[in-house]
């Protein structure tokens, strides 16, 4: 079982991350650079994400051994509103590790800005006033 201290880690890490995610999206930057490290940062937050709302559905006694059925978990806990989005982002992810046209970066570029921060702030703060 994940103790709160691995959790309260996580959740730091995970913090920090969607922070640089969003200060990537602020940069003047140009397009196509901002565009890859919006994308990168996305990668890792999502990461941190997935391995957090693991650790909490085993605190809370349910099996997650993937980001779907962490997800799955925390959709079950009220973590996460709308499930399907949560799938999309999955599908984001691992699209980001094969992006072979500008086209495709993009298309996640865009759901990104569009779905995922307010998604990942809303979990955000769903995990804020659940466990801390």
């Amino acid at each position: 079982m994940a103790s709160n201290s691995t959790i309260e880690n996580i959740f730091k890490q995970f913090n920090e991350a969607f922070n640089r995610l969003k200060e990537a999206l602020a940069t003047p930057d140009t397009a196509e650079l901002k565009q890859d490290a919006v994308i990168k940062r996305f990668e890792f937050t999502y990461e941190l994400l997935w391995k957090l709302l693991k650790r909490i559905a085993e605190q809370e006694k349910l099996e997650a051994f993937s980001p779907k059925s962490a997800f799955q978990a925390a959709f079950q806990l009220g973590l996460i509103e709308n499930e399907e989005l949560f799938i999309d982002i999955i599908d984001a992810r691992n699209k980001t590790s094969h992006i072979y046209s500008k086209m495709t970066a993009e298309e996640i570029y865009d759901f990104i800005c569009d779905r995922v921060i307010t998604a990942f702030d809303n979990v955000n703060q769903k995990i804020k006033e659940k466990y801390s």
